[in-house]
């Protein structure tokens, strides 16, 4: 398991966040304060607070070692 942290600048970032993690293998959950919800369900991702940084869980970090690289144009 991993975490990172992530932040959103505009709308349209994050529906290229949610359209990606629908191509990604694996589990993966964001976080916002005690809020913690799916990274792949386009609803929650949409109900988040994007003026904070949020952290991103990746569960099969060492299965799936290439998603990092994926994720880093959203890293803070």
């Amino acid at each position: 398991m991993k975490q990172i942290q992530i932040k959103f600048l505009t709308r349209e970032k994050v529906r290229e966040f949610n359209k990606m993690m629908q191509t990604l293998p694996g589990e993966y959950d964001l976080a916002v304060g005690r809020v913690d919800i799916d990274a792949k369900s386009a609803l929650g991702v949409m109900s988040l607070d994007f003026t904070r940084v949020l952290t991103l869980t990746i569960y099969e970090d060492e299965e799936y070692p290439w998603v990092l690289d994926k994720l880093k144009v959203f890293q803070v």
